[in-house]
């Protein structure tokens, strides 16, 4: 019981930190970063998919559509 706290409390955290992340290059970048490390398979393609397209709707000025991309991508690489 008590891990599946601590548990809920860290993906609450994340859920909250993905939430408040800006649309720039820097958050792109870092994101890319970790996609790049990511082990060939599915979850790799749809998270670079999802950062292409939110380095697309960035270079748009489509600020909500980019954080939404760039989330998508960050839950691809947990």
């Amino acid at each position: 019981m008590i891990i599946g706290i601590a548990l809920m409390s860290t993906v609450a955290a994340q859920a909250q930190q993905l939430q408040t992340r800006e649309c720039n290059a820097s958050n792109i970048a870092f994101v890319a970063e970790a996609i790049a490390k990511m082990v060939d398979g599915k979850q790799k393609k749809t998270a670079s998919d999802e950062i292409g397209l939110a380095s697309e709707a960035m270079a748009q000025g489509k600020n909500d559509e980019c954080k939404d991309h760039l989330m998508k991508a960050t839950l691809q690489t947990k």
